[in-house]
């Protein structure tokens, strides 16, 4: 079985691939998910249900996948989760300065971390800058509030 980093570096070069070429072909993408399986390690894409038909907002498609990858925890089939959009990053005067590709990404046995790949979309390739990581926020693999 592979490391919780492992596993995550693993998210993250898939998330980063997918998106970019949904970039080269599109100039944009709607939210997705990719995961682990906890039985054997296999990396699963997995976009919302009715994605081709669906206009909703981006966080409304984000708050559905994360919605079905807490079900999907629970029910023990993945042991890590990466949710990936399509962002506009602010300038500190709040003016836009760039799109970027973000990686949110989980794991049952590590720290979730957040990555930021600010992008180009070039005359013939999506040329990507430098990775920028923080610490995430856990939103699927949370612990259960203890009853009162």
């Amino acid at each position: 079985m592979s490391s919780p980093q492992e596993d995550m570096n693993s998210l993250l070069n898939g998330a980063i691939d997918v998106a970019t070429d949904m970039l080269a072909e599109h100039t944009e993408f709607a939210p997705f998910a990719m995961a682990v399986q906890r039985e054997d390690g296999e990396i699963f894409h997995i976009e919302p249900e009715d994605a081709e038909d669906d206009d909703s907002p981006d966080d409304v498609i984000i708050a559905a996948l994360y919605g079905g990858l807490r079900e999907a925890v629970a029910e023990g089939r993945w042991r890590a989760i990466a949710v990936c959009a399509d962002v506009t990053l602010e300038g500190d005067d709040g003016e836009p300065i760039s799109s970027a590709i973000l990686v949110r990404i989980e794991h049952e046995k590590g720290d979730p971390v957040s990555c930021t790949v600010p992008y180009d979309i070039g005359e013939e390739a999506v040329e990507l800058s430098d990775l920028m990581a923080e610490p995430g926020e856990a939103l699927v693999f949370v612990e259960a509030t203890p009853p009162n």
